[in-house]
């Protein structure tokens, strides 16, 4: 009985992280910057949620997200964005 129990065990945790949503194919997340690139600073671009046109500042709101930088016209904005990306990236 044991040792069907460890021979089922892998396939078990396989199981359950597959419906817990910790798979590997689990949509990327995005991640809070702390500063905008020093090379962005300056430019002009549009808040990824509202669509707002700003100019890039050193203490803009920033995040990123699959290999790409995003500007808020706020933190609250920039929060929105960081809790459900996909809904506010354009495909």
């Amino acid at each position: 009985m044991i040792k069907r129990f460890l021979i089922m065990l892998p396939i078990l945790i396989g199981l359950a992280l597959s419906t817990s949503g910790f798979a590997a194919d689990q949509p990327a997340i995005a991640t809070v910057l702390a500063a905008p690139a020093k090379a962005d600073v300056g430019t002009k671009t549009q808040c990824a949620v509202c669509g707002m046109k700003l100019k890039v500042k050193a203490d803009q709101a920033t995040a990123e997200y699959k290999g790409k930088d995003y500007y808020f016209c706020d933190a609250t904005e920039r929060d929105a964005f960081v809790q459900n990306p996909s809904m506010y990236v354009k495909k």
